[in-house]
């Protein structure tokens, strides 16, 4: 961060960089929360000692303008100015958002970025770089043909899917691939099936093409192929690996029900299964679009699980009758190419690096999602309610109807440490998931955090503090 400042030399620097700083704090040019710059940082972007910025910094501290929190950094005080802030509330009001805040948006099961293999994947783009030539991606309008060569054979050999790599179709990340599916598939007033609860992202992309959504509820087996509609529709979005958000598996006899009802209906199946990389129990259902027998599924697929949402490289697999269309949409609405990284990744899967990756990365996160069911079952009992502990980086628990509505219950586990939410739903589905549940991630923290963590939350509702500690209306 750079702050607006001006230092002159004829006049003592500590007094203006006080002076400036207070003046824009006053003025909530800064505003509060605000992170400031490290002392260091200062110092070397005004070309002053770093004693000088530190004193400035004290002086601001001891009159109430900024605060610090410990191992996070210095922050514009949110506290009147004059008044010094009391660090443990503004400690609280970093974890748990106030009342008045804007809500915030939770994305549940985030990958440990320590877990990426930094080491291997450098290697991959210094070879990448090394091949690095004038021609590029300009003679391949379709995509690196290596990797969707690469993605293919991964395919076959993680799913069992027989695809050619033609029906490669690679994409900028999961979002790009809702938008070209909408392109391809949806008019005005066409009928779009979605699971309830779902993804927010891949309903908005559907409404926003004019469709109208019809949505069909979740229980412990996935989607209710019962209450399917009938007549026409245009596509039907299911995430069947591992349920987004409430993570339950889509059963047999209903992915078979799913593929009767689309050769009825003339739906187009767009089953997303960005998370069904990380599997703790083997795959015990083939993918929809091995299923298939009328062309009538579009896979899509992604890395960001395994190796993390920096990496935003993924695919669609699509059928042979549409991949005309599919490329042609591609290229109307993104023709980039990202060359070092899309020829990286080919190496890492064709090389069989990707596969190491996966098994290493599965045994790591399966310790940590049986610390999550331990606890859980620990503090709750042995029977308390757990859905979609088989595959991704969450899960979903049913908490005892006592401890309270379940978004103060989210709110409380976030205020303990977790990484929790509450799915956005009616009600019980059934006997599985539905309103009063709880999605807890597990990929981003050790066993023994989730261990000391859930304990904390659960001495805070023996405690009765929910309201309290959360400040609940």
């Amino acid at each position: 961060m750079l702050i607006p400042l001006k230092l002159v030399r004829d006049q003592p620097l500590q007094q203006q960089l006080y002076d400036q700083l207070r003046e824009l704090i006053a003025a909530a040019r800064l505003l509060p929360g605000t992170r400031m710059p490290s002392t260091r940082m200062l110092a070397e972007q005004f070309s002053i000692s770093r004693i000088t910025a530190l004193l400035t910094y004290e002086r601001l501290i001891a009159e109430g303008y900024l605060q610090t929190l410990p191992a996070k950094g210095t922050f514009v005080a949110r506290g009147p100015t004059g008044q010094t802030p009391d660090c443990s509330a503004a400690a609280a009001s970093a974890v748990v958002p106030r009342k008045t805040d804007p809500p915030v948006e939770v994305v549940i099961g985030q990958p440990d970025p320590a877990l990426f293999p930094a080491g291997r994947w450098r290697a991959l783009t210094r070879g990448a770089l090394d091949r690095f030539g004038a021609r590029l991606a300009c003679e391949h309008a379709n995509g690196h043909p290596r990797l969707r060569t690469a993605i293919a054979g991964w395919l076959s050999t993680s799913r069992g899917l027989a695809v050619a790599p033609d029906q490669i179709i690679l994409v900028n990340g999961r979002q790009q691939a809702l938008h070209l599916v909408s392109h391809l598939l949806l008019r005005p007033g066409a009928r779009a099936v979605v699971e309830d609860p779902c993804d927010a992202r891949a309903a908005a992309a559907f409404a926003s093409a004019g469709a109208t959504l019809a949505r069909i509820p979740v229980d412990a087996h996935g989607l209710c192929t019962g209450l399917l509609p009938s007549g026409r529709a245009a596509l039907a979005h299911v995430t069947p690996e591992h349920q987004r958000p409430l993570g339950v598996p889509l059963a047999a006899a209903r992915r078979a029900a799913l593929l009767d009802w689309a050769g009825r209906s003339g739906a187009v199946v767009v089953e997303e299964d960005c998370e069904g990389e990380l599997r703790y129990h083997g795959m015990d259902v083939p993918p929809l679009m091995a299923l298939d027998r009328s062309e009538h599924v579009i896979l899509i697929g992604g890395f960001h699980c395994s190796l993390g949402p920096w990496l935003t490289l993924g695919f669609m697999a699509v059928p042979p009758r549409l991949i005309p269309a599919a490329l042609a949409a591609r290229r109307l609405t993104d023709d980039s190419s990202r060359w070092l990284e899309e020829t990286a990744l080919a190496e890492f899967l064709m090389s069989g690096g990707y596969a190491r990756h996966l098994h290493r990365l599965g045994k790591a996160y399966a310790s940590r999602r049986d610390a999550l069911v331990a606890a859980l079952r620990q503090h709750f009992g042995e029977n308390t309610p757990i859905w979609g502990s088989g595959a991704g980086l969450h899960l979903s628990w049913g908490p005892p109807g006592h401890c309270g509505p379940v978004r103060e219950l989210a709110r409380l586990a976030c205020h303990c440490g977790l990484e929790a939410a509450s799915p956005v739903t009616e009600g019980s589905r059934n006997g599985g998931p539905g309103g009063q549940t709880l999605l807890l991630g597990f990929g981003s923290m050790p066993e023994t955090q989730i261990e000391s963590r859930m304990g904390q939350f659960a001495a805070a509702l023996r405690d009765g503090r929910t309201g309290s500690a959360i400040g609940a209306d």
